[in-house]
């Protein structure tokens, strides 16, 4: 019989999820940039030679990106279940990266509870963050 559906590799899907959510402080900060801090290009008769192009344009393009993986992300996180966003935010998204133990304190449940939760919701936010775009197949 023909199989419809492929078989997901759910460990590869989670390693997926993990590596997009790890970055999600890096681009808050990107995206938390003040626009002041791109300059605009000097003039200068004095050689320079080490790169062509326009920071600003780089700068800009980097912020765009930034806000853009970064509302990804959150779109995403918004798509879940309340204990699954929680298990997700205080690991990933809190300024301070939490542990089980603490975050199974904040929500209420058992550290070992909070590992099982937390390999659910990684399959969840890989099915939501671009259209299921992290989920990987066998």
């Amino acid at each position: 019989m023909i199989a419809l559906l492929r078989e997901v590799d759910f460990y590869q899907t989670k390693c997926n999820a993990r590596k997009i959510l790890k970055n999600y402080r890096k681009w808050v900060r990107i995206a938390g940039k003040s626009m002041i801090d791109i300059k605009s290009p000097v003039m200068s008769d004095m050689p320079k030679g080490d790169r062509w192009g326009n920071k600003v344009e780089d700068g800009m393009i980097q912020f765009m990106e930034a806000e853009a993986e970064r509302d990804a992300i959150l779109a995403a996180l918004m798509s879940l279940g309340i204990t699954s966003r929680q298990v997700l935010y205080y690991r990933y998204c809190a300024p301070d990266g939490y542990s089980n133990y603490k975050i199974g304190r904040e929500i209420g449940y058992s550290e070992r509870s909070v590992e099982r939760l937390m390999s659910e919701a990684l399959i969840e936010f890989a099915e939501a963050y671009k259209k299921g775009r992290l989920i990987a197949y066998r």
